[in-house]
């Protein structure tokens, strides 16, 4: 009875897994979202890209706005990702850059999770569980590079 039992739930387990993945289609300028059994799930006129073709958890997609933001699979728009090489923010050590309202930096895991909320004028990817961090400075631009200077940086460490 508990082998029965175990391999129904992990059955219904895969179904509801599978049941929330959600796959891009292009319709002209706008991109839509539909789920595995065709139903439309985003369908948002203001997307116009995507970073991400399928969805289990999060992706990426880009407004006309020119903002990128982090959506669930389930289409709700869960923050802001930070920018870099015209797209989103990479995954380094589990983690991403976020933006919040307040313009400032902050990280999210890939499951969408805001793990360190943005308080950060600025900050680095982690790397080997540091990342370097600013509450202050500015932004240079020099040709079309950009880097932020700041007189005082500190290193946070990722927790486990």
């Amino acid at each position: 009875m508990k082998k029965f039992l175990f391999i129904f739930l992990s059955c219904l387990l895969f179904q509801q897994l599978t049941a929330q993945t959600i796959v891009k289609f292009d319709n002209g300028n706008n991109i839509i979202y539909k789920n595995l059994q065709g139903k439309t799930i985003v369908k948002n006129k203001k997307y116009t890209i995507a970073f991400t073709d399928t969805i289990s958890s999060i992706g990426f997609v880009g407004t006309r706005k020119g903002e990128i933001v982090c959506i669930n699979n389930a289409g709700k728009e869960l923050f802001e990702v930070y920018k870099i090489d015209n797209g989103p923010d990479y995954v380094s050590d589990g983690l991403f850059r976020i933006v919040g309202k307040n313009s400032k930096i902050g990280f999210a895991d890939t499951c969408g999770a805001i793990v360190i909320p943005p308080v950060f004028s600025y900050a680095t990817p982690f790397h080997n569980g540091e990342a370097k961090v600013s509450f202050g400075g500015k932004n240079e631009k020099q040709g079309e590079y950009q880097s932020w200077k700041s007189n005082l940086w500190f290193l946070i460490k990722k927790s486990k």
